[in-house]
């Protein structure tokens, strides 16, 4: 093998050898190409989300339900050391309601009794702060009951009196020729008041009614009230 013997020189059996091995070689070497460049397409044409090389993964972060918040009053438990813990909701207490205790009714007033003078108080007045001497005023009296008790009182025309004077002379009195004199019994409760109205003329008058009537000029006059035999302090009535 290693001394070819023939007639020709041995370069040339050499290069028959190293042919024929090259030849050997290379029907070895092709089929395992054509397999292995097969298996390679077929990788080429595979699924590419299912062959490539899955890129780094991130860190994912471990999710970790939500504590609903303690609502208990109870004491909290002793958690174990490096663990954490919720701590309970803060609860309000609401602030006590201090209850007053009722007042002391107040007895009921009796029945009613009859108005003395003490128990009443009047005042004149009129509706308006003055009026023109062609007017017809609108004169007031306001009756209060400033007792305790209730009471009753007759509020009718033969009780009430209006009077005008000019210093202590008397001009003009309500009661002067007073055709249908009435009676009226008012209950007043304590602090009620009641207001009685009379119109004037705007004329003098006379208890006999005696003529002729005439009309007051400009100026004060003094203006008095009273029911029965309670009287009120004066006031003043202004004609312009």
């Amino acid at each position: 093998m290693l001394h070819p013997v023939g007639s020709l020189s041995p370069r040339v059996y050499w290069k028959r050898r190293v042919a024929g091995l090259a030849v050997v070689l290379l029907i070895a070497v092709v089929p395992f190409l054509l397999l292995s460049g097969g298996g390679a397409s077929e990788a080429s044409n595979a699924d590419p989300v299912k062959t490539a090389t899955a890129p780094a993964s991130t860190p994912q972060l471990e999710l970790v339900p939500a504590q609903p918040l303690e609502t208990s009053t109870a004491a909290p438990t002793t958690s174990p050391v490096g663990a954490t813990s919720t701590p309970p909701a803060a609860t309000s207490t609401p602030p006590a309601v201090t209850t007053q205790p009722p007042p002391a009714s107040q007895p009921p007033p009796g029945p009613p009794v009859a108005c003395t003078d003490e128990m009443l108080a009047v005042t004149a007045g009129a509706e308006q702060p003055q009026y023109s001497v062609q007017d017809k005023p609108m004169l007031l009296m306001m009756v209060k009951n400033v007792g305790a008790q209730p009471c009753v009182r007759d509020v009718g025309t033969t009780q009430q009196e209006w009077g005008l004077f000019d210093g202590d002379v008397r001009l003009w009195g309500s009661n002067d020729c007073l055709y249908e004199p009435g009676r009226k019994l008012q209950t007043l409760q304590p602090g009620q008041q009641v207001t009685l109205r009379v119109e004037w003329t705007g004329l003098t008058s006379d208890p006999e009614c005696a003529e002729p009537r005439r009309r007051l000029a400009p100026g004060e006059y003094r203006l008095s009230a009273r029911l029965g035999t309670a009287k009120d302090t004066d006031a003043t009535l202004l004609l312009r």
